[in-house]
């Protein structure tokens, strides 16, 4: 979510209709061929074995460490295809909101206990049991390791190994999902981090959590570790003698799970940032892959034998995020409608994705997939649409005090309206939609100007509210909880503090609808509350207000086209997989038809 030098300069000159011929119609150029000469590897239709899958991904060999516990970008650990090598515990259903347990047998929860069982005869790849021991040390150090904002492993308040393949944890005040990052854990093994865990199993027990003396000492070790390998639960192993700076080989590993169930003899993930990543797609040598593509990318692919796209669902997507307190003419619900008003998302979309985006029907703060599961046909027909709609945006403006001069509207006060949007260098989807924005408010006379901030830390940005308006997600792709979007949409980069104003929306609001609504305290019921029904009644209001106030404008939603070639090395790809409803990124329902053995080679 990668451009030239000076594409800012480049982009501002175009006009909408060259943006859309610029970037629908573009063709990969021979500068690329030297690029994928050096990421490809050799000839692998000539070197393929029989059953061989293969992905791509932007590794870094000598970079990227092999402690995949500390989980901030070990050797492969943030690819869709970490795993075929380190399986999670259990993958989650996105659609059902169901378990299917993978390394994890069962859980079952007694009270305030959860009680997790491994399958039996599971081993590692150096040949040792994969037991409750590893369980028991792995939910110790992560216990001890997980900040206090996050959800699972902070509220577990006592360990125990109960068996061979059981461990026992203990939460506070459990509420329904909070087992989830304990149940998606990808377990590590106790032969590369029993010193560690025997030491956070009796730091945990003792009463130590993050933050403490006892932990920093240990947090300090922990993340300094440098094991010499990686070993493997799942159904493919790191193969040694095939580690080179192009291309990754894992090789069957007969007793990790799934090991004699998978498909495919070998996988091999060549190295690719997302624009190699193209051009091994377009040279058929990718099977599958997860990487951004251009529309200029899409268009090319077309002429790929076997290549078509595996769609994913998006849970988030990309709009616009206001800063009320450098810009408080914003608080004006009327101007919010106003400014969404002036924007055809569907271009915007088009623009910046090619077919990889979705249009928003809702404007609920959710998704419209997650909107239409919790709202019925006749509820959503009664949330407020902002299309395109010049006439209505004129309205709102003048109701709310703004008038036009000379083509330049201007404030009640009679300052001339000015707004700075920013997107992100590198991020080619959120700097070609802040051009779009800018050109379409400038051509309705409110002044705009879109600029880009460094890729290192735009979080750090918003947080400290250094923006008028920002390019910035809505929704959330990584919690499967409904709730999960209304963190994002109201308390991320909302702390309201003077160090960290970001949004500085403020969270007690008065609705049309629902009257006085505290929405801070609405997403912790959505998030706590015993019963489903309650936190349902939660999300409801909040999506409800989101629809009336549009604390900030949903834009477009993620489609996820991830290139699929078949025939070649995989016979085909099922769209009709029970997880197809799943997040790419998170529980990947190709990777799970791997290793279920369902994915197929060709024969």
């Amino acid at each position: 979510m990668t451009l030239t030098p000076n594409r800012d300069t480049l982009l501002r000159d175009l006009s909408r209709r060259r943006l859309l011929k610029a970037v629908g119609f573009g063709a990969v150029g021979v500068a690329g061929a030297n690029v994928l000469t050096a990421c490809a590897g050799g000839d692998n239709a000539a070197n393929a074995t029989v059953g061989q899958f293969t992905g791509v991904y932007d590794f870094d060999l000598d970079a990227q460490t092999r402690n995949v516990a500390v989980e901030d970008g070990a050797l492969l650990t943030n690819s869709v295809y970490v795993d075929l090598f380190l399986t999670s515990s259990a993958f989650y259903n996105w659609a059902t909101h169901e378990w299917d347990y993978l390394l994890v047998e069962s859980s079952t929860w007694e009270g305030d206990d959860l009680i997790v069982s491994l399958r039996p005869g599971l081993k590692w790849s150096d040949g040792t049991d994969l037991n409750a021991d590893d369980l028991h040390q792995n939910y110790a150090i992560r216990a001890l390791e997980a900040p206090s904002w996050s959800v699972g492993f902070p509220q577990i308040t006592e360990l125990e190994k109960l068996d061979d393949l059981s461990v026992r944890a203990r939460f506070d005040a459990p509420f329904p999902g909070i087992e989830l990052q304990v149940l998606k854990h990808r377990i590590f093994s106790k032969s590369t981090y029993g010193d560690f865990g025997e030491r956070a199993i009796e730091l945990f027990g003792g009463g130590v959590r993050q933050g403490d003396d006892e932990h920093n000492e240990f947090n300090a070790e922990f993340i300094a570790f440098d094991p010499d390998e990686i070993i493997c639960s799942g159904p493919y192993k790191f193969d040694p003698g095939q580690l080179a700076d192009a291309r990754i080989t894992l090789v069957r590993n007969e007793e990790g799970y799934q090991g004699t169930e998978v498909g495919f003899d070998e996988i091999v993930v060549h190295k690719g940032d997302n624009r190699q990543a193209s051009l091994l797609i377009q040279q058929g040598e990718v099977d599958y892959s997860t990487l951004a593509t251009s529309a200029a990318d899409q268009q090319a692919f077309q002429s790929v034998e076997g290549l078509r796209s595996v769609e994913h669902p998006g849970y988030d997507g990309c709009g616009l995020m206001f800063n009320y307190r450098k810009k408080p003419e914003l608080k004006d619900v009327r101007v919010r409608k106003a400014l969404a008003h002036l924007l055809d998302s569907d271009q915007i979309g088009q623009v910046a994705r090619g077919e990889a985006y979705g249009r928003v029907d809702h404007y609920a703060g959710l998704v419209d997939l997650q909107a239409e599961q919790i709202f019925s046909a006749d509820e959503l027909a009664g949330f407020e649409t902002y299309d395109l709609d010049h006439d209505k945006a004129t309205e709102l403006l003048e109701d709310a005090g703004w008038t036009k001069e000379d083509g330049i509207w201007l404030l009640p006060d009679g300052e001339e309206a000015a707004f700075e949007v920013i997107g992100v260098v590198g991020w080619g989807d959120f700097e070609l939609t802040a051009t779009q924005v800018e050109e379409a408010w400038n051509d309705f006379g409110i002044k705009t100007t879109a600029s880009n901030v460094p890729s290192d830390n735009p979080w750090g940005i918003w947080a400290a509210g250094d923006f008028e308006v920002a390019v910035r997600h809505w929704g959330n792709p990584e919690i499967p909880g409904y709730w999960g979007a209304f963190q994002m949409n109201y308390l991320v980069e909302n702390a309201r503090t003077e160090e960290n104003p970001g949004q500085d929306f403020d969270l007690k609001v008065d609705s049309p609808s629902q009257g006085e609504v505290d929405l801070e305290k609405l997403v912790e019921v959505a998030k706590t509350a015993p019963s489903e029904e309650e936190q349902i009644e939660a999300l409801k209001t909040m999506s409800i207000v989101f629809n009336e106030l549009l604390p900030r404008i949903p834009i477009w939603t993620y489609k996820y086209l991830a290139p699929a070639l078949e025939g070649v090395r995989v016979e085909s790809f099922d769209d009709g997989h029970p997880a197809a409803q799943n997040q790419i990124y998170r529980d990947n329902h190709v990777i799970l038809s791997l290793i279920q053995g369902d994915l197929k080679p060709v024969e």
